[in-house]
């Protein structure tokens, strides 16, 4: 028993870490990663293992840390001060999915109403694991369609809960009436009530003598025994491990402790939250997609289209612009962890057809897998969308966009030098300009050398240097220079029409780091003068030579 139980949890951690090895250095979501690796190891796939009670109460385990943190980040005073965005805009979201898609159900597959509630309310869900990493990795998360899409991801958080609670009022009373089920319902919520009453006056004093102790190992088994002791206390009274753990969480969420209870969790629910969608991935039948082509392809609609539609019109209604709104809705119009959690957890209590759950589990993981692909791109797509489809509403200044945080942080500077590119040698860059105390703003689109130089100290900006508005938000017409370490030459080239565009830039040189004289002749192409910089010399242009570009004046280069 033990021998094999060993052997199942290494092949599934190995199968793990192949996938996020091999899927997550190309931008495939690590959730995507692990749904993955579970298909390969699962019946559907190689058939190496069946799914077994302790892999699967390890998985339970983690969904029972993430819903502690879920409950952590239950703060009445945040939720008081972004109650327009989430109560507001993520209330709307919510109820007008889950209506939507019971309608849908109903309507399409003929389920009864539970049911068809149950997937509406899975369907509503987006992954906050994935929305946020891509907004963070891309510098967007202050911007106002973060701010709306993190807004709506907690509510979606916070409604979890009830269907949860649902699923426990329901799960082995299928015979009950509907006033039988909602007076076991309100029992739960009112035990709920109580025990959350009782906890906020004695899980705080708890832990502040446990802090006390000074000891780090002595927080870490403490904060570990909450989440253990609250997910069996709650498996006791007949609720599920999530809603206690939940529970015990949100206790928590006001104490001056939550922050450090978070960081020594938060190691554990990675890992054990990985094995939860390792055993959801064994249960995945692709072939689904090939016995049901319209129904998989009506869930991925579902999940994409009708999501981004609700967001973008509750936004509006809500009285935000177009383009935050089609951002917005674009980042969150995806399937998530939660909604993989009430699949599994109401086809595991027998209130889901296994044909049904399949087609929403399968259109589930193809919804996260798109998601991964298109939320870095949400900003071109968005103005594509919105070029096509709606009339343009006069002149806007969107306040948190990308260039409304580029314009804040230049908006002081004059004569300062705009740095295009911060991988190896623009950090290079940076750091000279650094160390001769000269301003700067420097740009980055790769969301890897963001984060890279950000760690090494460089104060860098995500942004397309390309793109007009990006240079205009830099104060280009202000700058002094243009250092460009863009490591394609196209890049280069466009970059030195954009600035010849700019009448109040005339002047403004752009130096740039060439290879070979190929490269030259295709910036002398794009109207651009050469000069070898000899401030920069070999650090901005890798060994090469570097031009300098600007407008070339009638009869003359300026």
């Amino acid at each position: 028993m033990t021998d094999r139980l060993l052997f199942e949890a290494l092949v599934i951690v190995s199968v793990a870490f192949i996938g996020i090895a091999f899927l997550v250095p190309i931008r495939v979501s690590s959730i995507v990663a692990y749904l993955a690796a579970g298909l390969v190891i699962g019946p559907y796939g190689f058939d190496v293992l069946p799914e077994t009670d302790g892999i699967h109460f390890l998985g339970e385990l983690g969904v029972a840390f993430l819903m502690f943190i879920v409950g952590l980040e239950f703060s009445l005073s945040r939720m008081i001060a972004a109650r327009r965005v989430v109560f507001g805009l993520g209330g709307v979201q919510v109820v007008a999915t889950v209506l939507l898609c019971v309608a849908a159900v109903w309507a399409v597959w003929e389920t009864d109403l539970l049911v068809a509630l149950l997937v509406g309310g899975a369907v509503a869900m987006s992954s906050t694991a994935i929305t946020a990493k891509h907004l963070s990795d891309q510098g967007e998360l202050s911007s106002q369609h973060g701010r709306l899409a993190l807004g709506m991801l907690l509510f979606q958080d916070l409604a979890t809960l009830p269907f949860l609670i649902l699923i426990d009022a329901v799960a082995g009373h299928g015979d009950e009436s509907i006033a039988a089920t909602a007076l076991r319902a309100a029992f739960t919520v009112a035990a709920f009530l109580v025990v959350a009453f009782a906890g906020r006056r004695t899980l705080p004093a708890f832990m502040a003598w446990i802090a006390r102790g000074g000891s780090s190992e002595f927080f870490q088994l403490s904060s570990i025994m909450l989440v253990l002791g609250a997910a069996f206390l709650a498996q006791q009274a007949g609720l599920s491990i999530p809603i206690g753990a939940f529970l015990a969480g949100m206790v928590l969420g006001e104490s001056d402790y939550r922050h450090q209870i978070e960081e020594e969790i938060r190691p554990f629910r990675d890992v054990l939250l990985g094995l939860f969608f390792v055993t959801t991935g064994m249960t995945l039948d692709p072939f689904v997609v090939i016995m049901h082509p319209v129904a998989v392809t009506l869930t991925v609609f579902m999940l994409i289209v009708v999501k981004t539609f609700v967001v973008v019109v509750s936004a509006k209604a809500l009285g935000w612009a177009i383009t935050p709104s089609l951002r917005a809705g674009l980042v969150v119009a995806h399937a998530g962890e939660f909604a993989l959690l009430l699949l599994t957890q109401a086809f595991d209590n027998g209130l889901l057809p296994t044909e049904l759950a399949q087609m929403f589990l399968v259109g589930s993981g193809i919804s996260m897998a798109i998601a991964s692909v298109w939320i870095p791109h949400n900003g071109w797509l968005a103005e594509r969308i919105a070029m096509a489809h709606f009339q343009r509403e006069g002149p806007q200044v969107d306040e948190s966009s990308t260039e409304a945080i580029v314009g804040a942080a230049s908006r002081a500077l004059s004569g300062h030098i705009i740095l295009c590119g911060c991988g190896r040698v623009g950090q290079l860059v940076a750091t000279v300009l650094d160390l001769a105390a000269v301003p700067y703003v420097a740009l980055e689109r790769d969301p890897r050398h963001l984060q890279d130089a950000k760690r090494k100290g460089h104060h860098v900006l995500f942004g397309d240097a390309t793109r007009r508005g990006i240079l205009r938000a830099a104060g280009l017409p202000r700058a002094s220079a243009v250092v460009s370490t863009l490591p394609r030459g196209e890049d280069a080239e466009r970059l030195g029409r954009q600035i010849r565009s700019f009448d109040a830039a005339a002047t403004v040189p752009l130096i740039v780091g060439v290879k070979d004289e190929r490269e030259v002749q295709s910036l002398l192409d794009a109207g651009a003068t050469p000069r070898v910089s000899r401030e920069l010399g070999g650090g901005a242009g890798a060994g090469g030579r570097d031009v300098d570009c600007h407008r070339q004046k009638s009869g003359g280069s300026g």
